[in-house]
């Protein structure tokens, strides 16, 4: 222990010796050795400052932690958002091309982005879409404007419709639902062109006996001028932009003029051979504006005031082009042929004549209405499997149509609202049950019913005394109200009733296409109502 203690000791002096000896000479340099007790509290202090910036190292890690963690959010958040816009914005161009019911496609793109968690609000013209993306995070507007022309494509209206529900029930994702939609908008037509000009033919052929009182011999013509329309629309008008903007009224001079010539030619017994005004009717019946005049009808009665305005405008107008059409070809073949008929109502042969309303109206007209539908479908490139549904609401439809024209002869508004609100009613019903597309099935019908007739009844004779004013200076005659009743019948409420609704006048048939066109909405409106009281939940109601 001793020995201990003496060594101990000893490095203890020696230490303190040195310390001493080695402390002389810094401070002689002028240097100052900081203590003992110094060292140990600069020690602790920078133990201390390792501590805390440590701390605070920790802290900034989290934070940036949950930075990374919210920016993934966000990430993800406005990839959604990006792709559910896109997707509306797709969605919104198939449902124009194809034609979709545009009276409804603010409420279902407004349903689509409310099912997708995007705020975002549409207006509707004619032919274009304004669409606004509102985002709350940043409190940006993105606008976009969607311009996309309307050819009715019933197939593919009805694809897209389908895939539309899926992506409102959860079925697909928008990755999909992008993918197909371009698959379809990419796919070709299924119809050719060929085939659509032979249906042109053939729906002048069907629309003649039941809507103008057509007769068999007028068949062979009736074909001829409807292929000759449906080339030039078809052909000509597709491939040159220039001739597209009078397509319509060259259309109509040429078909007028044939009609007139054709109807000249007299039998041995001193009566014509063929009826000019079913021959004038029935090849235009395909490129009337009823559809057009029916969409702002439906626009109107449900509050969209602008697209509907500027619709109804144009379909008037366009209505009067026609007219137009008419007037020179008719006038034209009365300065060449002077002889030229002035007939407006086709010698029925009593094998031929349902006048009396016998069971002669099978093969005269009714038969006649599922043909022309058929036309109708396959022209507007429906597929096989819905067919069969169009051609019963068509053909139901229309007799609902006739019978009550019958009953109420003197206002045949409330005949088109009855007609199509038992249209609607099957439609919706075929929507609801089957899970079809009502707009689909139900537009060939309505062209069987919107005013195919009336227009062009009033186009034609008010030509027809126009161009007896221009040549030979007579007096006109009592425009038919009712091109769908046919000619006799329609000519006979002229006569009984001394009814004069359009004076000779090609200005007044617009108005009378708009009062069949507003009976018509407010029947089909009726029957979305009875079918569908609440609307639709999850999906919106693609109906006319």
């Amino acid at each position: 222990m001793s020995s201990r203690r003496t060594s101990v000791d000893e490095k203890s002096t020696a230490v303190e010796g040195a310390a001493a000896a080695g402390g002389a000479a810094p401070e002689a340099a002028g240097q100052r050795i900081p203590s003992l007790k110094s060292k140990v509290s600069s020690g602790r202090q920078s133990a201390h400052e390792m501590s805390r910036h440590s701390i605070t190292h920790m802290r900034n890690i989290s934070s940036s932690s949950n930075l990374h963690r919210d920016s993934d959010a966000y990430m993800a958040d406005m990839v959604h958002r990006l792709a559910s816009q896109d997707y509306i914005v797709e969605v919104c161009k198939a449902l124009m091309a194809y034609g979709a019911p545009t009276h409804r496609l603010e409420d279902n793109l407004s349903m689509a982005a409310t099912k997708l968690c995007i705020q975002a609000s549409f207006q509707y013209l004619p032919s274009c879409m304004i669409m606004s993306f509102n985002d709350p995070d940043t409190h940006t507007t993105d606008l976009k404007l969607i311009k996309e022309p309307t050819v009715v494509d019933l197939g593919k209206l009805l694809e897209v419709q389908q895939v539309f529900k899926d992506v409102m029930h959860n079925k697909y994702s928008l990755e999909e639902a992008m993918d197909d939609i371009r698959e379809i908008r990419n796919r070709k037509n299924k119809f050719n062109t060929i085939t659509l000009i032979l249906m042109y033919g053939l729906a002048a052929v069907a629309v003649g006996p039941f809507a103008f009182s057509a007769r068999p011999i007028d068949f062979p013509i009736q074909f001829l001028l409807g292929s000759i329309l449906g080339t030039l629309q078809l052909g000509l008008a597709t491939r040159s932009s220039k001739f597209s903007h009078v397509s319509e009224v060259f259309g109509t001079f040429v078909t007028s003029f044939a009609a007139r010539g054709f109807g000249s030619i007299m039998t041995s017994a001193g009566e014509p051979m063929f009826c000019y005004s079913a021959l004038a009717q029935s090849s235009i019946a395909l490129i009337l504006p009823g559809w057009i005049i029916l969409s702002a009808a439906l626009e109107l009665q449900s509050r969209n005031i602008i697209a509907g305005s500027i619709r109804m405008v144009y379909a008037i107008i366009y209505t009067l082009f026609l007219g137009f059409g008419i007037l020179m070809g008719t006038t034209m073949m009365g300065l060449i042929y002077p002889g030229a008929t002035n007939d407006i109502t086709c010698h029925m042969p009593s094998y031929w004549d349902a006048g009396n309303y016998s069971w002669a109206l099978i093969y005269t007209r009714f038969i006649w209405v599922p043909i022309f539908t058929i036309c109708l479908a396959i022209i507007n490139q429906a597929k096989f499997k819905q067919i069969p549904w169009m051609v019963l609401i068509s053909f139901c439809g229309y007799q609902v149509n006739f019978w009550s024209a019958i009953r109420f002869r003197q206002n045949i508004q409330v005949a088109n609202a009855l007609g199509a609100f038992a249209i609607g009613v099957l439609a919706n019903s075929y929507s609801r049950l089957r899970h079809g597309v009502a707009a689909a099935a139900m537009l060939p019908a309505i062209f069987v019913m919107v005013p195919s007739g009336l227009a062009a009844t009033g186009s034609l004779i008010a030509a027809l005394t126009s161009a007896n004013q221009i040549t030979d200076d007579t007096t006109g005659v009592n425009i038919i109200n009712n091109g769908t009743q046919g000619f006799t019948n329609a000519q006979f409420t002229t006569t009984t009733t001394g009814s004069n609704v359009y004076s000779g006048s090609i200005f007044n048939v617009g108005y009378g296409m708009v009062q069949v066109a507003i009976g018509i909405s407010v029947g089909l409106f009726l029957s979305a109502l009875v079918v569908y009281p609440f609307a639709k939940k999850r999906s919106g109601i693609f109906s006319f």
